[in-house]
């Protein structure tokens, strides 16, 4: 394969993975996108880290999350 059509792939790939990442904005009323606590993420545990969206540490539930 040729140098172009290389780059024609890539690029194909990329633009359908980002337009996969976006649907969500695209679909969902004011394209609002949420944020995951720091108790849902493994290397956020270990660090003892508190969430930057809500404030909760790892061993807390979400303080944003709507029930």
């Amino acid at each position: 394969m040729n140098f172009l059509a290389i780059l024609g792939l890539i690029v194909t790939i990329m633009f359908l993975a980002l337009a996969g990442m976006g649907v969500r904005l695209l679909l969902v009323k004011d394209g609002e996108v949420r944020g995951g606590c720091a108790g849902k993420n493994p290397m956020m545990q270990e660090e003892g880290t508190a969430c930057t969206m809500c404030g909760a540490m790892p061993t807390e539930e979400c303080k944003s999350e709507v029930a």
